[in-house]
């Protein structure tokens, strides 16, 4: 691991940490902020992808762009206006990607083991997993505050691996530095 690399771990794994501490401390705020802000994602990209199937040059399917574009922007116009309903829908979307990002985290900490700190990953992973299950297990009575706590956890954890296997990683060596 370059040192390059490995400050961007480092920088990553705090930013992860932080983040997640502050979902924790609030997460029915972020679980809200978090709706508004993928509908507002959603609302603007729907306008900028219909603005640039109608008058883009070398759009192959202005049609087709066009209709996804409407589907995007009605997307986030039903988010930031049922952000209950929205809420509950993230939520169980939430809970299938914590699930799917756990066993891929299992079978990545598996396939690098030469590297230390690899079981970091791995208990990443199966934390993760076991978050997934949870939330969906919870889902839909605690989908309001469920998703920002799991997700600050979840983020936490991350944070935690990324910083141990920077930190597990020998130094560069004088040779690679010049």
């Amino acid at each position: 691991m370059n040192r390059s690399s490995r400050g961007w771990l480092i920088a990553s794994g705090i930013l992860s940490i932080f983040v997640g501490l502050l979902a924790l401390g609030s997460p029915l705020l972020f679980s809200l902020m978090l709706v508004q802000f993928l509908g507002i994602f959603a609302l603007v990209s729907g306008v900028i992808s219909l603005v640039v199937a109608i008058f883009g040059k070398g759009v192959v399917s202005r049609g087709l762009s066009a209709f996804f574009a409407v589907i995007r922007i009605a997307a986030g116009v039903i988010l930031l206006y049922c952000i209950p309903s929205g809420l509950n829908l993230i939520t169980l979307i939430f809970a299938a990607y914590l699930m799917v990002e756990g066993i891929f985290s299992i079978f990545g900490a598996f396939r690098i083991r030469q590297h230390r700190g690899w079981i970091f990953m791995l208990i990443n992973g199966i934390i993760t997993l076991a978050f997934g299950v949870m939330v969906y297990v919870h889902w839909p009575t605690g989908a309001a505050w469920i998703l920002g706590f799991f997700l600050g956890l979840s983020l936490l954890f991350h944070g935690l691996w990324q910083l141990m296997i920077a930190l597990s990683a020998p130094p560069p060596s004088a040779s690679a530095i010049a």
